[in-house]
């Protein structure tokens, strides 16, 4: 987007361009930095402090731009050295396939450079080489809410690709705001894995002096190289200061915050481990009720991995609310064979039951959930509440979903529609499956069920 026609005038004026490190006085106050290309408001010039971070300045008529004589925001070109094999060492694959954690900024253009040879990786991440023998492959590249359930299926057949190969861990490199759906996909996609498969990725861009994105992957690096782990989990920041990361369960993680650093945070369980990002020390939460003492595969070269990528995308994830109509599940009644919904509390309710004349609508939604699933679409109830889990017998409004067909699923809810999809992938939709694909919901296929014993747990906790 350009700026606006006056910015670019005054821009000229004072013989200053993009890119040039310069004094700007808004006509208010003086700030300095590095002119940024426009990324959204045309009337705002933008520019980058030197503590990393963005300023949008609003300049009036008496505004000044003064280029200084310090050396503008060219990209440097890292020293890159060809690599060494070093036989004494592991070796990790990083498959990239987005998201900002591999990318350096070139200050000129405001885009960001992606990163995708083992030599300019390391160049960028030097502590890489100490810990692993690097190789890296592209993907793809794209923003993780653009990912579709192909993409996931391209991720897990690519993970068997390289262990086939032969390395001793995979890190995946993902944009944050959708990774754990993917997460959770590929721990159902691709099991019985013999090596770690660590996904990680950046809250901050790699340009900004707070960004997270080196240590996240070498504390992903670390913990491949010096642990027994072996399966799908997540590797991100433990606090918001650089102390530690946190080691994820792939299908009990969410994103809890937009852009705090420690954004991901296990949900009805503690993390797997914690890396400690200076002594590099690997410590697994012998309380985690997820991977209590060494309840999870070790390392072995020997074990072959489950390839089942099949997957139905006809699944929906639908969030009940006040004044819900039930005319307005038509739509997923036509085109989905599988919905999930995130219902009220502990039962997982819906608006079902008629109290008085502003309520008669709702004996409409029970009518609605017994007619999808009577044409044979397969319907789950989760719970908004981000812990705990869903019990459909503590009330009557429970009681009567349940017998129109409505069944709990034990897991958070995104957990529960990435798995519904993939349950699906292996049965055609029909009455005589239904039996089939409830036995695979309720079955702990990846972690994913939430049971009693972690609600015990955690109730003093939440």
């Amino acid at each position: 987007m350009e700026y606006s026609v006056e910015i670019l005038g005054l821009l000229k004026k004072c013989s200053v361009k993009i890119g040039d490190r310069a004094v700007v006085n808004s006509g208010k106050k003086e700030y300095k930095g590095i002119i940024m290309p426009n990324t959204g408001d045309s009337g705002c010039l933008v520019l980058k402090l030197d503590n990393g971070y963005n300023l949008g300045i609003e300049l009036d008529s008496k505004a000044e731009i003064k280029k200084t004589k310090e050396e503008g925001a060219v990209m440097k070109k890292c020293k890159r050295e060809k690599l060494q094999h070093d036989p004494s060492k592991p070796t990790i694959a990083i498959l990239h396939t987005g998201g900002t954690i591999a990318s350096r900024v070139d200050y000129r253009t405001g885009g960001v450079t992606p990163v995708f040879d083992a030599e300019d990786l390391v160049s960028m991440v030097p502590e890489l080489a100490d810990v692993a023998n690097i190789r890296c492959r592209l993907i793809f590249q794209m923003w993780s809410e653009d990912m579709e359930p192909e993409h996931w299926q391209i991720i897990a057949k690519e993970i068997v690709k390289e262990i086939e190969e032969g390395c001793d861990g995979i890190i995946i490199t993902h944009g944050t705001d959708y990774m754990h759906y993917t997460a959770a996909a590929l721990a159902f996609m691709a099991r019985n894995l013999p090596i770690p498969v660590i996904l990680t990725g950046s809250q901050r861009s790699s340009d900004r002096g707070s960004s997270d994105a080196a240590m996240n992957l070498i504390c992903a690096a670390n913990f491949i190289a010096n642990s027994d782990f072996s399966g799908i989990a997540i590797c991100m920041h433990g606090s918001s200061s650089d102390a530690y990361c946190n080691i994820l369960p792939a299908c009990k993680t969410r994103k809890m915050h937009t852009s705090r650093r420690d954004a991901f945070k296990p949900i009805n369980t503690k993390p797997i481990a914690r890396v400690d990002y200076k002594t590099g020390r690997i410590e697994f939460c012998e309380n985690s009720t997820f991977f209590s003492g060494k309840n999870y595969n070790e390392k072995d070269f020997k074990r072959i991995p489950v390839l089942e990528i099949g997957y139905n995308k006809k699944v929906a994830l639908i969030k009940s609310y006040p004044g819900m109509a039930a005319d307005q599940l038509d739509w997923y009644m036509n085109n989905c064979d599988g919905v999930v919904f995130e219902g009220g509390g502990i039962a997982g309710n819906l608006a079902i039951n008629v109290l008085d004349d502003l309520t008669k609508h709702h004996a409409l939604m029970l009518k609605k959930l017994k007619d999808m699933t009577s044409k044979g679409i397969v319907v789950y109830m989760t719970s908004q509440c981000i812990y705990g889990r869903v019990n459909m017998n503590v009330y009557t409004t429970g009681r009567d979903m349940q017998s129109v067909g409505c069944m709990p699923a034990y897991m958070i809810p995104e957990v529960a529609l990435v798995k519904l999809g993939w349950v699906l992938g292996r049965f055609k939709n029909s009455a005589g499956n239904k039996e089939k694909i409830d036995e695979l919901m309720q079955k702990n296929i990846a972690g994913e069920i939430i049971s009693r014993s972690e609600l015990d747990e955690f109730s003093d906790e939440i």
